[in-house]
């Protein structure tokens, strides 16, 4: 019985050897798609763009889009002038 035992410790190093060289192979390629499709990106960058125009022009979008709703740009403000001087 123990001989068998003794005889299965080759197999145990070369299955883990396997085992890891699969999970690396995953890795690669798991990184390698996010890389291409620029998955972190696009994660970060969408959502940011409505945050910038936010607190840029006080409006949900992207800057460019909201720049004609910027709290400078209306006309709405009160200038309150007093009697002229004599």
């Amino acid at each position: 019985m123990t001989a068998t035992i003794r005889g299965q410790g080759g197999q145990l190093i070369i299955e883990g050897v396997l085992i890891i060289v699969v999970f690396m192979a995953i890795t690669f390629a798991a990184a390698k798609y996010l890389k291409e499709k620029e998955v972190v990106k696009n994660l970060i960058q969408g959502p940011w763009l409505s945050l910038a125009g936010l607190m840029q022009n006080g409006v949900w979008g992207s800057p460019e889009k909201t720049n004609g709703s910027h709290p400078n740009g209306h006309f709405r403000h009160i200038v309150v002038e007093g009697d002229l001087a004599k």
